[in-house]
């Protein structure tokens, strides 16, 4: 999942909120542009129902989000 912030002044809030709210197995940064820097989080899921639309829109109200991208699925 690629998550964009609205800015770079609260990056950090979000960073942090991310981490506690969504619970990544990884996460890294992603530079895009401009100094504009994306947030790139793996997550192990159950296969289910909804399991990344969920995710997705945990994310996507987080404070300071701008959009989410799921980038890949796989299964294990």
């Amino acid at each position: 999942m690629k998550i964009m912030p609205e800015d770079m002044a609260h990056f950090d809030k979000l960073k942090k909120d991310a981490a506690e709210i969504l619970k990544p197995y990884k996460m890294e940064e992603q530079p895009v542009a401009f100094g504009i820097v994306a947030l790139s989080l793996t997550f192990v899921v159950e296969d289910g129902v909804g399991g990344s639309d969920l995710l997705e829109e945990k994310a996507n109200r987080l404070a300071n989000v701008s959009g989410v991208e799921i980038v890949s699925v796989d299964r294990l």
